[in-house]
């Protein structure tokens, strides 16, 4: 068995870690709310909307012209949540739901074209690949568990010479359980070969807490304020610079 520690704390009896993707291993928060921004205006301008219709897509986003809600739809959540919150303010405000379902459909699709891909503009955090590495040389066994799609998540590994470092990922496709549902982590965990019991989750959201507590993981272990927010409160343990993410052999 493994101990990890995480500063000045350690948890005993670990055999793996599943790291969330986006504001945990990769640094997406410009991209996001630009996204955001754009996926707003398009909507509105589609529908002939006006500066408040923005403005309401974004209170739904979570975003504004100057942050990001680490814990709302953009950030935390999925592609389809996120559509299915445009079409609920846009019906909401008396648009016709047959009319806008298909509509904030067509606006999404055509920001994610023009943008061309993702993971050149989400690089990531500084000393992620390295930390990534060591942990790869230890017994422990390492996955990546996304709410972001499957295709961007093996993008963003693939860009960054990081799929050598992680032996599952998995991204969350239109239909399935986004978190904090537990089961995208039960099928990461039965692929790794390990129970969640002895599983540590790391992220940066309130939806990765939870995963963790309704999974019954051995921990939730929260990034901090060099990922740009404050600690997920009632976190297991928290962490503040990859560098004390470490282990030893029990």
């Amino acid at each position: 068995m493994v101990t990890v520690r995480c500063g000045r704390r350690w948890i005993e009896d670990i055999e793996a870690i599943v790291f969330d993707k986006d504001g945990t291993l990769a640094d997406s928060r410009g991209l996001l709310q630009r996204t955001a921004i754009a996926r707003a205006e398009a909507c509105a301008a589609a529908v002939g909307g006006s500066d408040d219709l923005v403005q309401a897509l974004l209170d739904c986003f979570g975003v504004s012209a100057r942050s990001i809600d680490p814990d709302g739809l953009m950030a935390a959540g999925t592609r389809e949540a996120n559509r299915q919150g445009a079409v609920a303010v846009l019906v909401r405000l008396g648009y016709p739901a047959e009319q806008v379902t298909e509509l904030v459909a067509d606006c999404f699709a055509a920001v994610n074209a023009a943008r061309n891909g993702k993971a050149a503009y989400t690089p990531p955090f500084d000393g992620t690949a390295a930390m990534l590495e060591r942990l790869h040389h230890s017994p422990l066994k390492i996955g990546v568990l996304s709410s972001d799609s499957p295709a961007y998540v093996e993008e963003f590994l693939s860009c960054y010479d990081l799929t050598p470092w992680v032996q599952v990922s998995r991204g969350t496709a239109p239909g399935e359980p986004p978190k904090p549902d537990p089961t995208l982590l039960r099928e990461v965990c039965d692929r790794l070969q390990v129970p969640i019991a002895r599983t540590l989750v790391v992220g940066d959201s309130r939806a990765d807490f939870a995963l963790a507590e309704q999974a019954q993981a051995a921990g939730f272990i929260s990034v901090s304020e060099p990922w740009g927010r404050s600690p997920v409160a009632g976190a297991t343990l928290v962490l503040n610079h990859w560098d004390d993410l470490t282990w030893r052999i029990a």
